[in-house]
Order: structure tokens, then C-alpha cells, then sequence
């Protein structure tokens, strides 16, 4: 069984914490809200733009691994 472990306000938002369970071996998958003939309407109703779902069997350590990248965001990109 699959569970929400982040809301993404944006598509940027899940693929990047896709990407950082990835690196943790945690296989994730993301669920847009998003339609195109409902024009926003999704977004309204779930909160966000979609979710980031994982096996239940890793959403522990899935929750520890956004958590931590959350509270200490890379600070160390050069954008020159």
C-alpha cells in the first residue's frame, strides 16, 4: 500500500524530493492533482499540486529523510 509522505505546492517540489528518496534507495512515485479540463480546480481541493506516495514498509524512514532536507536546504550552490 502507498502513502503520502510530502504535498508538493509544485512539480519542481516533488521531483525533487522524488530525487532525494531515490539517493536514499527508496523507490517514490508522485500523483499530480493537476488537469488540464479542470483548470485548477484539483489543486484547490488537495492543497497542492500533487503528492509524493511511498510503500508503506519505507515511510518512516522517508518521513526522516524530507524532514532533515528541509530543515538544512543545500546552501552551498554557486550559480555564476
Amino acid at each position: 500500500m502507498l502513502k503520502r509522505v510530502y504535498l508538493a505546492q509544485d512539480e519542481f517540489g516533488a521531483i525533487t524530493i522524488k530525487e532525494i528518496l531515490k539517493g536514499h534507495n527508496i523507490k517514490a512515485l508522485i500523483r499530480r492533482f493537476e488537469t488540464t479540463w479542470l483548470d485548477g480546480l484539483p489543486r484547490l481541493m488537495e492543497g497542492g499540486w500533487g503528492e509524493v506516495l511511498v510503500e508503506e514498509k519505507d515511510y518512516e524512514k522517508a518521513i526522516e529523510y524530507i524532514q532533515e532536507f528541509l530543515s538544512n536546504p543545500p546552501s552551498d550552490i554557486d550559480f555564476e
